[in-house]
């Protein structure tokens, strides 16, 4: 967080950092759950399944966790990823926005999401930022092309904010954008944890 020309992935996003080349060649894998306990590196995680997994993470991995961002927050130029899904009308709707701190830039993409089966991620700066009246209208640069996206009023809207490992806690929230190596192993570099009652949404 501490160079704002820093680029950021967010297909994590809560936003998560790009993979680092030790990871590059794995298989990505994303995790939801409560932290059981951290023992070294060695992130223990109950996902929202059930499943009991263990993460690996890197000596310097970073920890994030968010605090809340007015929708009147989010103007021009502002670098957002939006996970939205199609509404009755075939115009894409936020369910969730992770906001970009000040003078950070965003790497430009638009994929396929795992929350729902037409749930999209849509990564870019905002062109255009219009009040609806149920919500704001905004209408993102990705790739040369315009995506507007409606944003209804109750949509979370979460920034990233400096945490540290003492912030991994039992009980607590995370989201992991992991890699899965050869030997099964789960591997990641960040971690998105809850805080002061904001948790992860993404």
């Amino acid at each position: 967080m501490s160079n704002p020309s820093r680029r950021v992935t967010l297909g994590l996003g809560l936003a998560a950092m790009a993979a680092a080349p030790a990871f590059a060649q794995s298989r990505p894998v994303r995790i939801r759950g409560t932290i059981l306990e951290l023992e070294g590196n060695a992130l223990g995680v109950t996902t929202r399944g059930g499943e009991r997994v263990i993460v690996n993470l890197a000596a310097d991995a970073t920890v994030a966790a968010l605090r809340r961002v007015a929708l009147a927050e989010i103007t021009p130029g502002t670098a957002v990823g939006i996970v939205a899904e199609p509404g009755p009308d075939g115009e894409l709707r936020a369910t969730a926005i992770t906001v970009l701190p000040p003078g950070m830039r965003i790497t430009e993409l638009q994929n396929a999401w795992d929350t729902g089966a037409n749930a999209s991620m849509n990564n870019g700066p905002v062109e255009a930022a219009v009040d609806s009246g149920s919500g704001r209208d905004l209408t993102l640069s990705i790739l040369g092309r315009r995506v507007l996206v409606r944003v209804p009023a109750e949509t979370p809207l979460l920034m990233p904010i400096p945490a540290a490992r003492t912030d991994l806690v039992p009980n607590a929230t995370v989201f992991i954008n992991a890699t899965r190596g050869e030997d099964g192993r789960l591997s990641a570099n960040r971690v998105t944890v809850s805080k002061d009652g904001v948790a992860p949404v993404i």
